[in-house]
């Protein structure tokens, strides 16, 4: 059969595998019995002020808004594998090509260690846990297949929050 008949896939060729890690899902936080009582204290005290107030629908809000985040969290510590390829990058069985990334740039201290793979698309970006590499690792890595850096990038506000109350 002659390749361009609709019975025939183009399969892109991801090319040479350059490296790989696994990553979290996320920030691994360790929260303590203090974490659990001061969460517990603001959101039924939120709540039971807005029965007090008669605002019934903030605080259904709030229980269905503590029911996502502990289901969106229900598995814990989810591991996914990265690989990278010459021709783009797989996170678990997705695939991306390496032509929509512009860079990548880091969010890394004592309290945190992610990678940003940034696309061109909206500002879209793909956070990923680095595990226990440094920055070092994916800039000789990143450089194998031409990704430069971004350090004009910063977290986000949301994304700071989000990681100083351990959410």
């Amino acid at each position: 059969m002659p390749e361009n008949t609709p019975h025939t896939r183009n399969v892109f060729d991801p090319g040479k595998e350059i490296f790989s890690w696994t990553a979290h899902d996320y920030h691994p936080h360790k929260r303590g019995w203090v974490w659990l009582v001061v969460f517990c204290f603001i959101f039924f005290g939120s709540a039971f002020w807005a029965m007090l107030v008669g605002d019934w629908v903030m605080a259904l809000t709030l229980f269905i808004a503590v029911a996502v985040y502990f289901w969106a969290h229900r598995n814990g510590e989810e591991k996914h594998n990265v690989t990278v390829y010459e021709n783009g990058i797989q996170v678990d069985k997705k695939y991306f090509s390496m032509e929509k990334f512009i860079g990548y740039w880091f969010v890394y201290d004592p309290s945190v260690s992610v990678v940003n793979l940034q696309m061109e698309e909206n500002s879209k970006k793909i956070m990923l846990q680095m595990g226990k590499n440094t920055p070092d690792f994916f800039r000789t890595n990143f450089a194998r297949v031409e990704l430069e850096e971004l350090p004009d990038k910063k977290e986000g506000l949301v994304d700071l929050w989000v990681r100083a109350l351990k959410l």
